[in-house]
C-alpha cells in the first residue's frame, strides 16, 4: 500500500521554481524573509492610508 512511487518525471529538471517535489533546504529563512516583506508593505500601505484618512 502507499500509492506507489512517484510519477516517472524525468531526473534533471531545471525550473525557476525548482522542478518537481524540491523542499530547500532554507525554506524557513525563506518564508521569515517573504513573510516580514509582506508585513513591510503592509505597514507602509497602512501609514499611507492612514495619512491619506487624516486629511
Amino acid at each position: 500500500m502507499g500509492g506507489g512511487a512517484r510519477y516517472p518525471y524525468p531526473k534533471h529538471v531545471w525550473s525557476p521554481a525548482g522542478g518537481w517535489w524540491t523542499r530547500p533546504s532554507n525554506w524557513r529563512s525563506n518564508t521569515v524573509l517573504v513573510f516580514t516583506g509582506i508585513l513591510a508593505v503592509a505597514y507602509g500601505v497602512w501609514n499611507v492610508s492612514a495619512a491619506k484618512e487624516s486629511l
